[in-house]
């Protein structure tokens, strides 16, 4: 469950929206778990990049 709170936190960094609540909640993530979280966000958009340009070329 803590990976998906540490996903939930490196979308919304992404983005730029996060509430307060929801920041100071971030605070008790581990950074390992950031980490890991924003290396499985950064493939899931490398992978679907890499399909829309084969989709369309």
């Amino acid at each position: 469950m803590a990976l998906w709170a540490a996903f939930k936190a490196v979308v919304s960094a992404a983005f730029g929206v996060r509430r307060g609540a929801a920041a100071r909640e971030d605070v008790k993530l581990k950074p390992l778990q950031v980490i890991v979280a924003a290396l499985i966000a950064a493939g899931l958009f490398v992978g679907a990049l890499l399909l829309l340009v084969n989709w369309i070329s």
